[in-house]
């Protein structure tokens, strides 16, 4: 059902700025299974438990799927990332006092994107499309021993994605550049002042059935008014035989949610350098 909003969502867009595309046939085909790994670096605030900056560095794995058509393109990612991130404090490990962040980072997408424009004769393409994604980054934070707690972002949007593909004269190497910006979404955990007082803290302190499910059933639909976000994504890609290829990739994250009012907010940057191998078929 989501994969066929988004195909609506991408149909339309493209019978407003080109509809005589719609009518052409496609011959070519293929199936692309990538795998990267690489550095990623995060520089993260959290105004609900800490006015201090966080930053961290780690080894994330990103799985993805790309099923390429001459008119179209359907996309699929998942990303498992965990790392810890530390402040500017000192870190007093000999009195037992730590403070440090431990986070886990899940971000999963989908677009279809649809051919809207290309530029023959520098072998160029232009590709505009929706994309559904969810995120999800689990923050445990320590300040002393035996006194943790987590903090959560979480998010399910829909947005809009664009994508332009360069080719080069032999047809082995090309550029991918695509960005994507969610315009509504569904977020997790709003209205917290800090991580015990909130509209959806108040009622955990003594709820005797599952977290998460009540978590979900709380969340709130937001648009731009709480939620800033864009992903950019820059690949080349070199094929090594029909059948395999390397990529280097550069991906670019950033969000910034709005906690409690103007107040209170949870900034994320993530920075990563990936290398990865693609499989066609």
């Amino acid at each position: 059902m989501t994969a066929n909003i988004i195909r609506y969502l991408s149909l339309i867009l493209l019978i407003i700025i080109q509809p005589d595309r719609l009518f052409s046939s496609d011959i070519e085909k293929s199936h692309k299974i990538s795998i990267y790994s690489g550095a990623s670096g995060t520089i993260e605030r959290d105004d609900a438990t800490s006015p201090f900056i966080y930053r961290g560095y780690s080894l994330p794995i990103e799985l993805g799927y790309r099923h390429n058509r001459p008119r179209s393109r359907q996309i699929f990612y998942a990303k498992l990332e965990k790392s810890r991130q530390v402040s500017d404090l000192p870190d007093y490990n000999t009195a037992g006092l730590t403070h440090y962040v431990k986070s886990t980072d899940i971000h999963l997408g989908y677009s279809y994107l649809l051919r809207t424009f290309k530029i023959v004769k520098f072998k160029t393409e232009i590709f505009l499309g929706a994309e559904i994604n969810a995120l999800m980054n689990l923050r445990q934070h320590a300040y002393y021993n035996n006194n943790e707690f987590l903090m959560l972002d979480q998010f399910n949007s829909l947005g809009l994605r664009a994508q332009i593909e360069k080719k080069f004269a032999s047809d082995k190497q090309s550029l991918v550049l695509s960005i994507n910006v969610p315009a509504l979404s569904y977020m997790l955990m709003g209205n917290i002042y800090n991580t015990y007082v909130g509209d959806k803290i108040d009622p955990l302190m003594n709820y005797p059935g599952n977290m998460l499910t009540y978590l979900s059933k709380k969340g709130d639909i937001v648009s731009f008014n709480k939620l800033i976000c864009f992903k950019t994504d820059f690949t080349f890609t070199r094929n090594l035989s029909r059948n395999i290829g390397i990529e280097l990739k550069h991906s670019l994250r950033y969000y910034k949610i709005r906690q409690y009012k103007e107040t209170n907010f949870s900034k994320n940057l993530q920075n990563q350098f990936l290398a990865g191998v693609v499989f066609n078929f």
